[in-house]
C-alpha cells in the first residue's frame, strides 16, 4: 500500500460551491435497496410534490441533501440552517458541541451507520447520531473540501484542493483523517468531484482533467476545453446504467457542460433536440436503474435514458429552475433542492397518459386494448396509440382520420379492428380506415358502441335518425333494428348467445333469437358500462353503483357494501380475478372472491383498496368505452386522460414504515426523548410525539400506541402522530407505537419509550409509612378516647344507678321502715299485755293492723315513685295530673286545690329526662301535699323555643330554712334527690320558700337538651 499523509484538522469548505453527494458507494452498496423510479414512465407522469417558499410548504430555500439509515432527510438550507424532514414537518436542528451551539450549516452527508456528517459554515465537520455527536474536526486553515463519498466503514472519502496541494484524496473517519497525494498514486493537484468506482477505486474531477485512481495505479483523461476556461472544474460525476462514466461542468460551451466518455474520451452528450454542451450543469446522480439526472443552474432537471432525454423545469411545475442537488432515497423518490425550496418524484400507482406525454388532447373518452398490446385512445379529434414500449403516434382529423372523433372501438375474435365515427363504422388496418357500406347508402349516423357476440356477430348502437341497433356479419350490415322497436343502451354480448342492453329505463334486456327479455333494475339514470360473465351474471355501472343480475336476482353494490363511493364509471377483471372499478373517488380494487361474496350476500360489507388523487388518479366519466385490459395485464381507463394500471407492480408492498419516538412535551414544557427519563411530580398532561419517516404517501400513514401499563389495548391514532394522556400516577412506563405503511402493512417492531414519572412528597413510600402511623396513632387515640368515655358512661350509669338506690333507700327509709319500726314497737307493747289485759292488747293490735294497712300504702305509694309514670303516652302534663289527683285523693278530708298548666306547643322529651323531670315535679307535689298544709297546688309546664321549664308552686307553709340549707331533714332524702336527678339531667333547679308564703320549686332545661 503506498504511503499516506495524516492531518489534524479536515478541509474548510468553500462556500462559493456546493457539495456533491453520491449514492453509489464502495462494498456495501450491494446490499442496497432495490426501489427505484421506473425508468418506462415518463417524468411528466411521476407524482410530482413541491415544498415552496412561498406557499409557506418549506422553511427556506434549500442546498444540499442527505438521508441517514433510519430514514429521515436531512436538508442544509441556502440561509445555512439545518432541517431534518419526516415527510410531514420539518423541524429546525442544532447541536451542542463542547457545551457551545453550532446551527449553520452548508453540508450534509448521510453515513450508512445511521449518523448524519455536517459541515458547518464555521469550518468545522460534526459527525452525530441520534442526536449526539460523536466526532467533530475544526476546518480553520485548511484545504477546501468539495466532494463527499463513503466509504464501507461509515467514513468518508473526502476530494480537496487548495493548499494539500499534493493530497486531494482524504478518508475521514471519527478517529481522524489520512490524505493521499502523489505518492500514493494520485496525480491531479485538487479535486472538485469524487465517485466511488464499485472497485475499491474512486473517479476524480479536476480543474483540467479526469482521473480514475486505483490502489494499483491510475489513469488521467484530460479535458481540453477546460484549460481554456480557467476557473472552470468538473462538477459532477456519474456512471449509467452500461458503466459509461458521465462528467458535468458548471459551464456552458463547447467541450463542457455534459459530457459521456466514449472509446476512452470524454465528448459532449449530443442528440437530435439536444445539445449537452449548453447545460450548466451543479449535480448529477444515476439511479439505482441506470438513468442519469442531471441537474443545472438555470435550465432544471433532465434525465437521460439510453438515447432519450427527458426535461422537467419550472414550466412543468418545478419549484425553480436552478437546481442545487439532487438524492434518490431508500423509497425510490427523487429528491430535487432548489433556492425555492423542494421538490420530489415518485412512481405513481395510477399512471396518466395526457398531452404531456404525447396525447392530441385531454379529452379522452375511450380506451380498447389491442392483441399487440396497443392501447387505442379515442380522442377529441384525433385516434392516438400507445404503443408497449410507451411511444404514441396520432391519426387527426383531416388527416386521416374519417370524421370528427372516434367513438365506439372493437378488436373482434379475428384481430380486426372495428371504430365508430360520427361519419360511420368502419374497419381499421395499416393506418386506414375502410368504410363499412350502409344499406341503401343511409347514413348509420353516431356509432356509439361495437361488441362481438359468441356466434361472431358484430352489433352496433348507432345514434342517427333513427337511433337503431345493427347487426354485421361478413362484414355487412345484416339487419337493422330501429327505436322504439328496440331499446338503445349499454351494450355487453351473452356468454349464452346475444346481447345484453342496459337501458336508462332501469331495464336489463337480452336480445337473443329475435325475442327480448326484460328485467326491472330499479335504478334510475344512464348506465355507464355494461359487462356480463361467462356464468350468466350481469353487472352494470350506474352513478348509484354496480347493479347485478344473477339467476334472475337483482343486487345493488354501494357504498353500503364497502364501495368508497356510488358513482361507477366502469370496470373490468384481471388476469389474477381482480376487480378494477373506476369511480369518482378514485380506481377500486375489489377481489372476485369478496364479490362472489356479495352474490352470495346482497348486505355483505367488502374489503376493498382505493387508489385517489394521492396515487395519481384522476376520475372522469368516459363518454363510450371507459375500460380496458391489454394483454401484458394492465388495466386502462378512460376519461380525459388515460389512466393505468399494472396489478403485477401494485403487487410488490412498499417497505415497513419504522417509527421514532421525538419527544414528550409535559404540562407544556417540550423534553427530548431519551430513553429511562423521569419526568417530574403533579404531571397534569403529557404529549408523546412520535413520526415515521415515510416519503412514498406520508399523508396514509397510520399509528396505534399503547403505554404499559396504563393501556390496556392499543389505541388506533389514525395518522395524528401525538398521543395524550392526562394525570399519570407516578410510576414506571414504556410506551410502544407502531406504523403501516401506504399500503397498509404494519411493522411488528415498535418504537419504546420508557419513563418514569416521580412521585409527590405525599405520594412516595415514607410518606405513605407516616400518614399509615398517623393513622394508627389516630386510631388509637380515638380508640383510648372511645373507652374513656365508656368508662365515664360507664361511671355516669353507675351513679345514676347508686342515686338511684339512694333515692329508694330514702324512699324506704321516709315512709316502709319508719311505719314498721312504729309496728315493732306497738307489737312489742301488744306482747308484754298478754295474757293479763287482753282487751287492751287487742286494741293494741287492731291500731298496728291499721298501721299496718298504713304502710302498705306508703309503701305502694314508693313503688309508684320507682316506675315510669311516663312510658305508655309520654305526655309529661298528664302524668303530673294523674299524679297530683292521686296525692290529692289521699290527703285529708279537705283536700288542696291543684291545677296543671301548660304553655307554649308541648313537644315530645327524651325518656330519660322526660322520667327524670316527672321524678323531680313528683317529689315538689309529695312534699306539697303531705308537708306543705297548703290550700292551693300549682303545676306550671312551659315550652319555649329556648328553654323547657318546670314550675311547682304551693300557698302552704313553707320549708324551714334550716332543712332547706342543710339539704333537707337528717335522714330525709328528698330535696338532695331533687337536686341530683337535676344535676344529672344537666337542668338548673330553683327552690324558693318562705314561712307562711309557699313553696316555689323551678326547674329549667335548655331546648337543645330537652
Amino acid at each position: 500500500m503506498p504511503a499516506s499523509l495524516r492531518f489534524s484538522s479536515l478541509a474548510r469548505l468553500r462556500s462559493r460551491k456546493l457539495a456533491v453527494f453520491v449514492g453509489c458507494v464502495i462494498a456495501l452498496l450491494a446490499g442496497a435497496p432495490v426501489h427505484s423510479l421506473d425508468p418506462n414512465t415518463r417524468i411528466t407522469q411521476y407524482i410530482h410534490l413541491a415544498w415552496r417558499i412561498q406557499d409557506g410548504s418549506a422553511p427556506d430555500g434549500m442546498a444540499t441533501i442527505a438521508q441517514t439509515s433510519d430514514g429521515f432527510l436531512w436538508f442544509t438550507s441556502v440561509s445555512k440552517k439545518l432541517y431534518r424532514f419526516d415527510g410531514v414537518k420539518f423541524v429546525l436542528w442544532s447541536l451542542s458541541v463542547d457545551g457551545k451551539t453550532r446551527d449553520r450549516f452548508v453540508t450534509v452527508f448521510g453515513g450508512h451507520g445511521g449518523g448524519l456528517w455536517a459541515v458547518g459554515a464555521d469550518d468545522e465537520i460534526v459527525h452525530f447520531k441520534d442526536g449526539r455527536v460523536i466526532s467533530h474536526f475544526g476546518l480553520k486553515d485548511s484545504p477546501t473540501m468539495n466532494a463527499i463519498s463513503e466509504d464501507s466503514r461509515d467514513g468518508l472519502w473526502v476530494a480537496q484542493g487548495g493548499y494539500e496541494a499534493d493530497a486531494p484524496l482524504c478518508h475521514v473517519t471519527d478517529t481522524g483523517a489520512t490524505c493521499f497525494g502523489k505518492t500514493a498514486g494520485v496525480s491531479l493537484p485538487t479535486a472538485e468531484s469524487l465517485l466511488a468506482d464499485g472497485k475499491g477505486g474512486f473517479w476524480m474531477g479536476g480543474a483540467e482533467s479526469v482521473e480514475h485512481w486505483q490502489p494499483d495505479g491510475s489513469r488521467v483523461f484530460s479535458i481540453p476545453a477546460l484549460k481554456h476556461n480557467p476557473g472552470v472544474s468538473v462538477q459532477a460525476i456519474a456512471r449509467d446504467a452500461n458503466g459509461a462514466v458521465w462528467i458535468g461542468m458548471l459551464q456552458q460551451g463547447p467541450g463542457l457542460g455534459l459530457a459521456r466518455m466514449e472509446q476512452g474520451s470524454f465528448k459532449t452528450y449530443v442528440r437530435p433536440g439536444f445539445d449537452g454542451g449548453k447545460l450548466a450543469v451543479s449535480s448529477m446522480i444515476s439511479d439505482r436503474k441506470g438513468s442519469i439526472w442531471v441537474a443545472t443552474t438555470g435550465q432544471g432537471l433532465f434525465r437521460i435514458r439510453g438515447d432519450a432525454v427527458e426535461h422537467y423545469g419550472r414550466a412543468e411545475g418545478l419549484s425553480s429552475d436552478n437546481v442545487m442537488s439532487l438524492l434518490e432515497d431508500d423509497e425510490g423518490t427523487l429528491w430535487v433542492t432548489t433556492p425555492n425550496g423542494i421538490d420530489s418524484f415518485r412512481d405513481p400507482a395510477v399512471t396518466i397518459f395526457s398531452a404531456s406525454e404525447g396525447l392530441t388532447m385531454d379529452y379522452v373518452g375511450g380506451v380498447m386494448a389491442g392483441h399487440d398490446g396497443t392501447i387505442y385512445v379515442a380522442n377529441g379529434d384525433a385516434l392516438d396509440r400507445i404503443k408497449p414500449d410507451g411511444t404514441i403516434s396520432s391519426i387527426r382529423w383531416g388527416k386521416g382520420l374519417p370524421g370528427d372523433q372516434v367513438f365506439g372501438m372493437l378488436e373482434d375474435h379475428a384481430g380486426n379492428i372495428w371504430m365508430g365515427s360520427d361519419h360511420g363504422l368502419f374497419l381499421f388496418k395499416d393506418g386506414r380506415f375502410t368504410r363499412i357500406p350502409e344499406p341503401d347508402h343511409h347514413p348509420l349516423g353516431v356509432v356509439l358502441e361495437i361488441v362481438e357476440d359468441t356466434d361472431g356477430n358484430i352489433w352496433a348502437e348507432c345514434a342517427g335518425n333513427p337511433a337503431k341497433l345493427i347487426r354485421v356479419r361478413d362484414f355487412q350490415i345484416k339487419e337493422e333494428f330501429p327505436r322504439p322497436q328496440m331499446p338503445m343502451g349499454r351494450l355487453a354480448p351473452a356468454p349464452q348467445g346475444g346481447i345484453w342492453l342496459a337501458t336508462p329505463q332501469a331495464e336489463l334486456v337480452l336480445f337473443r333469437h329475435g325475442a327480448l327479455q326484460r328485467t326491472q333494475v330499479g335504478v334510475k339514470g344512464v348506465p355507464r358500462y355494461a359487462r356480463a360473465q361467462a356464468d350468466g351474471s350481469v353487472l352494470v355501472a350506474y352513478e348509484g353503483g354496480l347493479v347485478g343480475l344473477r339467476n334472475g336476482k337483482v343486487q345493488h353494490l354501494t357504498t353500503k357494501n364497502g364501495l368508497p363511493c356510488d358513482s361507477v364509471f366502469g370496470f373490468v377483471q384481471d388476469k389474477e380475478k381482480h376487480w378494477w372499478i373506476n369511480s369518482e373517488c378514485g380506481i377500486v380494487e375489489l377481489s372476485d372472491a369478496e364479490l362472489q361474496r356479495w352474490w352470495a350476500d346482497p348486505e355483505a360489507v367488502l374489503q376493498t383498496r382505493l387508489f385517489s388523487a394521492l396515487d395519481g388518479a384522476r376520475p372522469r366519466r368516459a363518454t363510450f368505452d371507459p375500460a380496458a385490459l391489454s394483454p401484458d395485464g394492465r388495466v386502462w381507463f378512460a376519461g380525459g386522460v388515460v389512466q393505468m394500471i399494472s396489478p403485477s407492480v401494485l403487487a410488490k408492498k412498499a417497505p415497513p414504515a419504522k417509527t421514532y419516538v421525538e419527544s414528550l412535551t409535559v404540562d407544556r414544557k417540550q423534553l427530548a426523548a431519551a430513553d429511562n427519563l423521569e419526568l417530574p411530580p403533579h404531571l397534569h398532561d403529557l404529549e408523546i410525539h412520535y413520526t415515521s419517516p415515510t416519503f412514498l404517501i406520508p399523508q396514509r400513514v397510520q399509528f396505534r400506541y399503547r403505554l404499559e401499563p396504563h393501556d390496556r389495548e392499543w389505541h388506533d391514532a389514525g395518522t395524528r402522530r401525538q398521543a395524550y394522556y392526562t394525570d399519570l400516577p407516578p410510576g414506571k412506563y414504556s410506551f410502544r407505537v407502531l406504523a403501516s405503511n401506504s399500503d397498509g402493512v404494519w411493522d411488528n417492531t415498535p418504537a419504546t419509550l420508557n419513563f418514569s414519572v416521580a412521585p409527590a412528597y405525599y405520594q412516595t413510600s415514607w410518606f405513605r409509612a407516616l400518614c399509615a402511623l398517623a393513622f394508627l396513632a389516630l386510631l388509637w387515640a380515638v380508640y383510648a378516647w372511645r373507652l374513656r368515655l365508656l368508662r365515664h358512661e360507664f361511671e355516669v350509669t353507675l351513679n345514676a344507678r347508686v342515686s338511684e338506690r339512694t333515692r329508694i333507700a330514702r324512699e324506704l327509709h321516709d315512709t316502709l321502715l319508719q311505719s314498721f319500726h312504729g309496728l315493732l314497737l306497738r307489737f312489742q307493747a301488744a306482747l308484754l299485755l298478754l295474757p293479763e289485759r287482753p282487751v287492751e292488747a287487742k286494741e293494741r293490735l287492731e291500731t298496728a293492723i291499721e298501721q299496718a294497712a298504713g304502710a302498705i300504702t306508703e309503701g305502694r305509694d314508693a313503688v309508684q315513685g320507682l316506675r315510669d309514670s311516663t312510658v305508655e303516652h309520654n305526655d309529661l302534663a298528664l302524668a303530673i295530673r294523674t299524679l297530683g289527683e292521686e296525692l290529692a285523693a289521699a290527703s285529708a278530708a279537705q283536700p288542696p286545690q291543684f291545677r296543671v298548666a301548660v304553655e307554649g306547643e308541648p313537644r315530645d322529651l327524651h325518656p330519660i329526662l322526660r322520667d327524670d323531670i316527672y321524678r323531680i315535679a313528683a317529689e315538689a307535689l309529695r312534699n306539697a301535699f303531705l308537708h306543705a298544709e297548703a290550700k292551693q297546688i300549682e303545676v306550671e309546664l312551659r315550652y319555649d323555643d329556648e328553654q323547657f321549664r318546670l314550675r311547682v308552686r304551693d300557698d302552704g307553709k313553707g320549708i324551714d330554712p334550716a332543712i332547706q340549707s342543710g339539704q333537707g331533714r337528717e335522714g330525709h332524702f328528698g330535696l338532695s334527690g331533687m337536686r341530683e336527678r337535676a344535676a344529672l339531667i344537666g337542668a338548673k333547679l330553683t327552690i324558693w320558700s318562705k314561712s307562711n308564703s309557699g313553696t316555689e320549686v323551678e326547674l329549667r332545661l335548655a331546648a337543645k337538651i330537652a
